[in-house]
């Protein structure tokens, strides 16, 4: 109706029935739990980085058959952030070999 006319078809050609559908029997609870720690710690470090929350962060989910999935999902200015941080520590790196 408004604005990108093919943005309908568009999402239901890239919707994978796996990645959104529960199966029964599987322990979706225990996967998000160690993600959820996983993107907590993720975001600690992020914080003292100096990254802000709402520039970049981790959220945790699970994938089809319940393991723990961490995703990073943020704007521009925390992507480049993190790029800055991957930056540095690829040079600290490079001066310790």
């Amino acid at each position: 109706m408004y604005g990108d006319d093919d943005f309908s078809a568009e999402l239901a050609a890239g919707l994978d029935p796996d990645s959104w559908v529960w199966l029964p029997g599987v322990d979706y609870a225990a996967g998000w739990r160690v993600a959820r720690r996983t993107a907590d710690e993720l975001n600690e470090l992020l914080a003292l980085c100096g990254v802000k929350r709402s520039a970049l962060r981790a959220i945790a989910d699970t994938d089809a058959q319940g393991g723990p999935v961490v995703r990073l999902e943020g704007i521009a200015e925390g992507w480049l952030s993190l790029e800055e941080l991957l930056c540095l520590a690829a040079y600290a790196r490079q001066g310790s070999d």
